[in-house]
């Protein structure tokens, strides 16, 4: 599959449309999107294939059910998980790759990733952290937001792998009992270790701009209430215009619906 990507484009900012479940359709809201702007939202094609080359020469993922892509990763790959350091110097060293800006972890799932971040959002959806190409592609930073994770919104992307690597332990926090008892995420960046305390779990289509970097007086809040409004839980996390929340998304459902399962955690304060 084939993701279009316009670095140049003017940035588009979507109406927030009905919320609907990944069974459902709507047309409507598709009808609202700017193609241009495809390249904020990683995982899914927009237009045909045949317009573009065959599926098999692209090394894009398939997603064929809301259980995951259809990827496996070889021997090699799965070795060179395991050998990955966690610290942002040394694995830059490591995999000589400056690219390299922060580690994530999310205690009680097997979500323990280094992130990368550059200047487009498609190349580390089918190259890994040494530039190879591969289907599993690496988790990495939205390419609008500061590698030091000081914006307001700060996204991470990563692929729903039904093998169980990558974001495919996202799809657990549906379950109330498991958001409850793994509700931090920690980010061990270049420049700090930031605690991220999860308040909202949620499946979405893409109309509803929960990619949103740059804010206008009263637009973060909003979109705040939003994710909390459309939460499969909810908790009594408190955020404020100068709080600042880390969002991670994934591809959800298949080919076409452009539906994202995202998990969205608040940095904890100073006091905290």
């Amino acid at each position: 599959m084939i993701v279009l990507g316009f670095v140049f484009a003017p940035r588009f900012v979507p109406v927030i449309g009905e919320i609907l479940p990944p069974s459902e359709t709507n047309d409507e809201a598709m009808e609202d999107l700017n193609i241009a702007d495809v390249n904020r939202y990683p995982g899914e094609e927009l237009i045909g294939l045949e317009a573009i080359g065959q599926e098999e020469e692209s090394g894009y993922p398939s997603i064929s059910s809301e259980d995951g892509d259809d990827i496996s990763l070889t021997e090699e790959e799965e070795e060179e998980e395991k050998e990955r350091p966690s610290l942002v110097p040394e694995a830059r060293e490591y995999y000589e790759n400056e690219d390299v800006v922060a580690h994530i972890v999310i205690p009680g799932t097997a979500i323990d990733y280094l992130i990368v971040h550059t200047d487009n959002n498609t190349f580390y959806l089918y190259h890994d952290l040494r530039g190879n190409r591969t289907s599993a592609g690496t988790v990495f930073l939205d390419y609008l937001n500061s590698p030091d994770f000081s914006d307001p919104n700060s996204i991470i992307y990563g692929h729903n792998m039904r093998n169980g690597t990558k974001f495919h332990n996202l799809r657990m926090y549906r379950s109330e009992e498991f958001f409850e008892e793994n509700n931090l995420m920690i980010v061990t960046s270049a420049y700090a270790v930031l605690y991220y305390d999860i308040f909202a779990a949620f499946i979405t289509h893409i109309n509803f701009n929960y990619i949103q970097i740059e804010f206008d007086d009263g637009e973060f809040l909003d979109m705040i209430k939003t994710m909390k409004s459309i939460s499969y839980h909810q908790t009594e996390i408190e955020i404020g215009e100068e709080d600042k929340v880390l969002a991670l998304s994934t591809c959800w459902g298949p080919v076409g619906t452009d539906y994202r399962l995202v998990v969205v955690g608040r940095l904890r304060r100073d006091e905290e």
